[in-house]
């Protein structure tokens, strides 16, 4: 007999997947996945870079999960580790071999490693939420905690215990909770592709390796990574306003005019690249489009936070709860944790075994409240290392102080911006 779906867990990433994947670990199979996407084949738009998964969260959430073992042996590049600064002339400031136990791996080989720890008829695709709203008491039923999902495709659904927002940055579960909203963060990517036959593939190689290149000075940034096929993505790194570049998908009809009239303001403007030392430089010339723009937004810190009366049986995870800008390399180690973290307070409190629909409402309560009061702190915690992180990493004397950084030494100099 099929058992009434008692959690939504609203968005496919990271974190949503590694929450139900440890939901069904301990048990707990009452559980639906909405995700926009429709289908787990990734569109061009889709694609993503690399992520290197940390020993303490990210790791440990596939431990959690059973699929440290793939990981590590099938899907981990443990070479990857290694890191090289430039400033912008051209100069090594530092080169690490190896930077710690940081293996990187594909976003979308995460994924999928995740989707195949899953029964797929839990995923619902094709269900990007527009938006998520609160009915009355009168309303609900006992295992109601009276939220009325709203899909972009026309549909709707309801009767849920349990609804934990997963969607990221731009959450339609978030305003149930509290009033926060995404800031720019006044800094943006621009993303392209280096592939085997590009004219800058064999600098790429040269410099970066199988890891990881920075390249920094004068408040921008080129930073290098390779893939797994051992293609490299290239991001070019602005303090520059949040419609610098607007084109949104990678399908849109001038994507190629578009990206050629930003590549030819990169690399003609004093104000860019064109000074910087030609092989730098040449990553504008030859990077292959179209461009994809990631403007960084961030949540304030200080708003982190609702009290847990403000929505009973509603939770965030990873960006959706605390979104910060890239710069400390942590964001999807945290968003991982989260949902290690959620999953660990409802076995504690609930019980392994079961399904949220048979649990005291208290018992529910105080299971999301003691995850929150670990999440929100460290998720403030991530968001103000990373705009710390950014103000060095976009300053006038940016690789100095890095290196500083990366040497454990203490910051001598004055962050000029």
């Amino acid at each position: 007999m099929e058992i009434p779906l008692s959690i939504a867990i609203i968005g496919g990433g990271p974190s949503g997947l590694v929450l139900a994947r440890l939901l069904e670990v301990n048990g707990i199979t009452d559980y639906v996945i909405f995700e926009r996407d429709q289908s787990s084949t990734p569109g061009p738009n889709e694609q993503g870079g690399t992520l290197d998964l940390h020993g303490d969260s990210g790791q440990e959430a596939l431990k959690r999960a059973g699929l440290f073992h793939k990981f590590s042996n099938e899907l981990a590049r443990w070479d990857a580790a290694c890191f090289r600064l430039l400033d912008s002339t051209g100069e090594t400031i530092a080169n690490f071999s190896d930077v710690g136990n940081r293996p990187e791996i594909d976003r979308l080989q995460l994924r999928r490693l995740l989707l195949d720890s899953i029964p797929q008829n839990k995923i619902r695709w094709g269900h990007g939420v527009k938006s998520v709203e609160r009915r009355e008491s009168e309303g609900r039923t006992v295992d109601d905690n009276g939220c009325l999902i709203h899909f972009t495709n026309g549909s709707s659904a309801t009767g849920f215990r349990l609804v934990v927002g997963a969607d990221g940055v731009w959450s339609k579960v978030r305003p149930l909770l509290t009033s926060a909203k995404p800031e720019y963060s006044g800094k943006l990517y621009i993303e392209g592709k280096i592939s085997h036959n590009n004219p800058s593939y064999s600098v790429a190689h040269e410099l970066v390796g199988p890891g990881n290149m920075l390249v920094l000075g004068d408040q921008k940034t080129i930073a290098v990574q390779q893939l797994s096929d051992g293609h490299y993505r290239v991001y070019f790194g602005l303090v520059a306003p949040e419609d610098f570049y607007q084109r949104k998908t990678s399908i849109d009809p001038d994507s190629s005019e578009a990206t050629e009239a930003i590549r030819t303001r990169l690399e003609s403007s004093n104000e860019f690249f064109a000074n910087w030392t030609p092989c730098v430089k040449a990553f504008v010339e030859n990077a292959e489009g179209p461009f994809r723009p990631w403007p960084l937004y961030f949540i304030d810190p200080e708003t982190v936070g609702w009290e847990r009366s403000a929505a009973s049986g509603v939770t965030l995870l990873g960006d959706a709860a605390h979104a910060s800008t890239p710069f400390v390399g942590e964001g999807v180690n945290c968003s991982m944790y989260d949902a290690v973290m959620l999953t660990e307070c409802l076995v504690s409190h609930c019980g392994t075994n079961t399904t949220l629909a048979n649990v005291e409402e208290l018992k529910l309560e105080a299971a999301l409240a003691a995850y929150e009061e670990d999440m929100f702190a460290r998720g403030q915690d991530l968001i103000r290392r990373s705009d710390e992180s950014g103000r060095m990493l976009f300053s006038e004397n940016a690789a100095s102080l890095t290196l500083q950084m990366l040497n454990g030494e203490p910051e001598d100099e004055t962050v000029k911006r």
